[in-house]
């Protein structure tokens, strides 16, 4: 029985010396003992103990005369609890790895004043002249204010360190900010807001000081951060294309936080996959949205990589959440013309497709060109 990553909360790991750690680098074997551990297994058991071997149950409950393998990890839980990790079908995990800046989730945030706490810790642990972000993953429906903070308030919570709070579309920041976006010739209001093409181009200015160790910084808090909620599988839905991207042809492009330049935007994640850091298994799906039936980049993706290429913890998947610009009024009869086309060629190369959908009319105009 093939074993998820399991979800461990607060464990205390049997230590092991440096050098024993570098002997034993490519073993995969664990031990959990003195836990709740559920097995979710046909009779739905709950054990204290389990042996896992090259991502397997191996034996279920006391070892008694097995024999364990010297590399093999035992964590003594200690009481605690072990269910297996959550999948995630549908995410944005590698635009979540790169954002510029010490960047802060604040979605959990129910208020300003809590946003803002959130804001100041991470001010504490900032180096001089570096960016505190909170960028997309909320939106001011969370806060029992029903706005974004002001000027005021993140210059209150962050000092000494130059603010981009920003969602989808407006975005807000403090009076360093506002100094440093003003010299680059943005326009930012007197209560600290970027709004419409002033946000997007505030956000390429933070992106052109990212150097690919800040963003494999960033990858690194951000599979901290999904790994802390029982997260261990990200499926990823890829990104929009960045208008400033070269090589872009045809290509449908769409500004803000949601985009990135798609031939670079994945280097963290293949940085901290061969430095054997990657914590979160990424299940990588691309985004191409050509606008003519010719689908130059389409098809130059499905004839240049591999389909299902990688290892557990990444793995190109296949084309999705979009294969053609799907942008429009549905529900009037207004839908890409070259969609079928596009399926049609993801379909005969054998890869695996996912589309995205929000409406009635985009569920029913899919559901009939797959049964085309």
């Amino acid at each position: 029985m093939r074993i998820p990553q399991l979800m461990l909360m607060a464990v205390l790991v049997t230590a092991i010396p440096a050098a024993g750690q570098e002997a034993c680098s490519w073993s995969r074997d664990l031990r959990l003992i003195n836990g709740k551990i559920h097995t979710l297994d046909p009779q739905d058991r709950v054990v204290n103990e389990v042996t896992i071997q090259e991502g397997r149950f191996a034996y279920i409950g006391a070892l008694r005369s097995h024999k364990l393998n010297p590399c093999t990890k035992v964590i003594d839980l200690h009481g605690r609890v072990v269910v297996p990790g959550l999948i995630d079908n549908h995410n944005h995990f590698v635009l979540f790895s790169q954002r510029p800046g010490r960047h802060v989730m604040v979605e959990t945030a129910t208020s300003i004043p809590r946003a803002m706490a959130m804001l100041k810790e991470r001010d504490q642990t900032t180096p001089p002249g570096a960016w505190v972000t909170a960028i997309g993953d909320w939106t001011p429906r969370l806060f029992a204010e029903k706005r974004a903070p002001t000027l005021m308030e993140l210059d209150e919570a962050v000092p000494d360190h130059p603010v981009f709070f920003a969602t989808f579309g407006p975005a807000v920041t403090n009076s360093l900010g506002k100094k440093f976006f003003e010299s680059k010739g943005i326009a930012v209001s007197p209560t600290g807001a970027l709004e419409g093409p002033a946000a997007s181009a505030a956000l390429g200015q933070l992106r052109k000081l990212q150097t690919l160790e800040d963003r494999i910084r960033s990858a690194e808090y951000a599979q901290s951060y999904v790994l802390r909620y029982g997260l261990t599988t990200s499926v990823d839905m890829g990104v929009f294309a960045d208008s400033d991207s070269p090589d872009l042809q045809d290509s449908f492009t769409f500004p803000g936080i949601a985009s990135a330049n798609p031939w670079t935007v994945y280097e963290q994640i293949l940085a901290l996959d061969h430095q054997h850091k990657l914590d979160e298994r990424v299940r990588l799906f691309m985004i191409s949205m050509d606008k003519t039936m010719a689908l130059p980049l389409l098809t130059q993706r499905l004839l240049n990589v591999f389909s299902g290429f990688g290892d557990d913890m990444l793995r190109v998947s296949g084309i999705g959440e979009f294969a053609s610009p799907w942008f429009g009024n549905f529900a009037g009869g207004q839908h890409p013309e070259n969609y079928e086309t596009a399926l049609q060629l993801v379909a005969k190369h054998g890869w695996t497709y996912q589309q995205h959908t929000l409406t009635l009319a985009e569920v029913q105009f899919t559901a009939q060109t797959y049964e085309r």
